[in-house]
């Protein structure tokens, strides 16, 4: 590891970046992008962290050292930083609604078809960009073309990122202040925030200190102290998409009091920055974008409270709200020519390590069907789809997967399937789950039928998987799963799997390697505690079980997840998968604690923790805890307990032991990184098996556990620390062949 990489290991919020560590993160980016040079300011509140820049400002017609203070062609920076700014100043004073026409602003044909909000948030239907600039001069031919092409605009129908919307919105500016846009900007936002350097159209004095960007043919001349973009260059430079200049320091001063609330009311910042705000696209704020991933263009922080910009020709803000850190890059990428830009490898080395370094355990974690909301359902539209899901299904704002894919009006739901408990996850385990047919036809897969039908794949084009699985062999969604690529196969149906994070991770793996599968509990020969995505585990089965077949399976992948995090580092909504997993620790305890299943214990289903207590009349937890070692449940608290197991209609009917007063032992996750479920499992039964002749093997024990070996194990004395060491080499075998899709956190501090 590198300084700022290992820096990244170790910081829990508390130490301070080292000025070094980001400097060479800096040089790294500026390397690896082939950058002339670039410029960047971090800091965390008051404090600053760095500012300085590494290689040139310039480097034709000689080179010039990328100073911090050089002055940046900030691009479409223009539009959060002065346009979004001066926009929502307007609003707070009463002057515009963000709900009225635009016509009401600009009186011309077309433009009453949409509103100020879907101007600044990219969903007016008007086009991102055209090369006008060959023909049009001035901001009013702009509008009046604009207007003009504007006829067939569908607004709120999809988020299309749009220059033209914020060329329109610098006009509403003019018109509702009664004052130039650069005029407006420079009185109510520059000036008073001391931003001495920030300007459209820069002096002769300070074209000195600006970067130049592309060496360019169409101008006859090296572009410097001018703006880039040839539209707004078209409008005397002053535009609402791009034109702005600035420097790292200016913009850090921005930066501190958008946050603060001195630019805008706080309540306006949140309003400005609340994520599902825009239906087709929940990262799409007033002007702002949010909650950024780190398989984009863009740059990130890995929060949900994150909100920032890029510009075309290198520049980049992010900053997070939570934590009140701002991370400023700005570069000129394009220079001298604009066919060496590199922005999405400069804005990848630059950030990740800041991420790394101040987000080492928490992540915000977008799942497979957030990504296929971000690419505009892409992969599904114009098809009909047949999917495999439950309403645990949700996308990162909690939205379940039925009325997520109703966003895309250009594809067909022919069949929806559910796994076990049903599509809304509320019947119990085991229990027979009726079809239903209506406009869709709902079908169980999990009793009598398995698979889903020649007929039915018969008018099928994609087969489109997102079950929200826990990461344990025992959890039957797989082997639902596995039963309809085998179905897939047969009947050549392409299928798609909606990624998502296993909520207890990827990097650990727990016990052995299944002997005897076929069994909706252990269906295939894996770990108990797999390590795998569900995406992943749809690979496996692929290489393992149709290898033979041409079945095609994609997967549409999760972002911003690496394989240590588990659920709760996430940022994620968790919605109970099934009625006994209410909550993240019992899908983590489920490892070990559903072995209870499999004896004449009950696993605490019945009570408000399932699988989070285990219990009997018979049972002696002061006996049981003498035997159990205090390095087998590391991470994981083990006490006595009573209680008594009670009919909850919907979770557990009849539970083990109902009404009757059982003793037990509970069992609280203190630490998930060293917790092993199943290792502190084994050693509770093993207790139980010397204590008390009453424990009782059901054949469901071994059929849960993969085959005899573990009762064997524990029946013959072996302790449990023997038990899970015998079987370390099979893992490791295990885990150096199984598919992988994702990366570690140590792969992501060697970015």
């Amino acid at each position: 590891m590198n300084d700022i990489e290992n820096y990244g290991a170790n910081y829990h919020g508390s130490i301070q970046v080292n000025h070094e560590h980001i400097r060479a993160a800096l040089q790294r980016a500026v390397t690896y992008a082939q950058a002339p040079g670039a410029v960047a300011c971090v800091g965390k509140g008051e404090e600053r962290l760095f500012l300085g820049g590494s290689g040139h400002r310039a480097l034709t017609p000689g080179e010039e050292p990328a100073t911090a203070d050089t002055v940046y062609d900030l691009a479409s920076l223009t539009k959060v930083v002065a346009t979004t700014t001066a926009v929502m100043l307007l609003r707070n004073r009463g002057i515009l609604d963000l709900n009225q026409p635009v016509s009401d602003f600009i009186p011309l044909p077309n433009l009453n078809r949409f509103t100020l909000r879907h101007l600044i948030t990219h969903t007016s239907g008007l086009e991102a960009w055209r090369p006008w600039y060959t023909e049009l001069s001035g901001r009013l031919q702009y509008v009046e073309r604009i207007a003009a092409e504007a006829g067939g605009a569908q607004p709120g129908i999809r988020r299309e990122y749009s220059d033209f919307g914020f060329i329109l919105l610098a006009r509403v500016v003019e018109q509702a202040a009664q004052d130039t846009f650069d005029g407006f900007c420079m009185k109510h936002i520059f000036e008073p925030l001391q931003m001495k350097d920030t300007c459209f159209t820069p002096s002769a004095a300070l074209r000195e200190r600006c970067a130049p960007t592309e060496d360019s043919i169409e101008r006859g001349r090296l572009i410097r102290g001018e703006v880039h973009d040839d539209n707004a260059f078209a409008q005397g430079g002053v535009s609402g998409h791009a034109g702005l200049f600035s420097t790292a320091e200016d913009l850090e001063r921005f930066c501190r009091a958008l946050m603060d609330g001195r630019v805008l009311p706080m309540e306006t910042l949140d309003e400005m920055t609340r994520i599902g705000q825009v239906r087709c696209y929940p990262w799409q704020g007033l002007g702002w974008w949010l909650d950024p991933c780190v398989s984009g263009a863009n740059g990130f922080l890995p929060a949900r409270t994150a909100m920032g910009h890029t510009g075309w020709t290198g520049t980049c803000i992010w900053m997070d709200r939570a934590t009140r850190l701002y991370a400023i890059l700005l570069s000129n990428t394009c220079h001298p020519d604009k066919t060496r830009r590199n922005n999405r490898e400069l804005r990848r080395r630059f950030y990740t390590p800041i991420a790394a370094a101040f987000y080492p355990e928490t992540t915000n974690a977008h799942t497979g069907l957030d990504r296929l909301v971000r690419n505009a359902f892409d992969d599904l539209r114009g098809k009909r789809l047949a999917l495999l899901a439950n309403t645990a299904a949700v996308d990162q704002t909690g939205r379940p997967i039925l009325e997520t894919l109703g966003l895309e009006k250009l594809l067909q739901l022919r069949y929806v399937y559910s796994p076990e408990h049903g599509f809304t996850g509320s019947a119990e385990a085991g229990e027979k789950v009726a079809s239903s047919q209506e406009s869709v036809p709902f079908i169980s897969l999990y009793g009598d039928r398995k698979q889903p039908s020649r007929e039915e794949l018969k008018n099928v084009d994609l087969f489109v998987v997102d079950l929200p699985d826990i990461g344990a062999r025992y959890y039957t969604y797989m082997a639902t799963m596995k039963d309809c690529m085998e179905a897939c196969a047969a009947y050549k149906v392409p299928m798609l799997i909606l990624d998502r994070p296993n909520p207890v991770g990827g990097a650990i793996l727990e016990g052995p390697i299944a002997a005897k599968y076929g069994s909706p509990v252990c269906c295939a020969p894996i770990p108990i505690r797999h390590g795998m995505t569900l995406g992943e585990l749809a690979l496996y089965f692929k290489q393992s079980f149709f290898s033979r077949t041409s079945l095609d399976v994609k997967v549409c992948l999760a972002d911003n997840w690496w394989r240590e995090l588990q659920f709760d580092s996430c940022s994620l909504p968790w919605v109970a998968p099934s009625p006994n997993i209410p909550a993240s620790e019992s899908a983590l305890m489920y490892v070990g604690t559903c072995l209870f299943e499999g004896l004449n214990l009950n696993e605490g289903r019945g009570t408000k923790t399932p699988f989070l207590v285990c219990g009997a009349p018979w049972l002696r937890p002061v006996r049981v805890l003498k035997k159990v070692k205090e390095s087998d449940h590391p991470g994981i608290s083990i006490k006595g307990v009573m209680y008594i197991p009670e009919s909850i209609p919907g979770k557990a009917s009849n539970p083990k032991y109902r009404d009757q007063l059982c003793q037990g032992i509970t069992f609280h996750v203190t630490d998930r990184r060293t917790a092993r479920p199943f290792t502190a499992a084994v050693a509770v039964i093993s207790a139980i098996f010397q204590c008390h002749p009453e424990l009782q093997w059901d054949p469901f024990f071994d059929t849960l556990a993969g085959g005899p070996w573990i009762r064997e194990q524990i029946v013959s004395g072996r302790s449990a620390q023997d038990i899970v060491e015998s079987i370390r080499p099979d893992l490791e075998a295990f885990d150096a062949s199984r598919p992988r899709l994702y990366d570690t956190l140590e792969q992501r501090a060697l970015v």
